[in-house]
């Protein structure tokens, strides 16, 4: 457990979550903290389970910012996704 592989996986994701600010600003939304605390709290999660798993310790640090980013994305996707489909089949079911 290398504390400098964990802290470069969650750099990933916080530089995933400010991509995402920076998107949203430009296109003149207001700032939700809620969205950005998800996104950084996905980025802290994904970077302990790498750790724990011992997945750190194979990279170099360029790596792990670059594998956090997409690791943040790619899970923080598939929970909207299920979040809509949950959504949708409770709609179905009282509706």
């Amino acid at each position: 457990m290398n504390l400098m592989s964990i802290f470069a996986t969650f750099i990933g994701g916080v530089c995933y979550a400010s991509a995402g600010f920076l998107k949203n600003y430009a296109r003149g939304e207001r700032f939700d903290p809620s969205k950005i605390s998800k996104t950084l709290i996905i980025a802290g999660v994904m970077a302990a389970m790498n750790s724990l798993l011992g997945l750190d310790s194979y990279r170099g640090l360029e790596q792990l910012i670059v594998a956090g980013a997409g690791q943040t994305m790619l899970i923080e996707y598939l929970l909207k996704i299920v979040h809509r489909f949950l959504e949708s089949r409770s709609e179905r079911w009282l509706g």
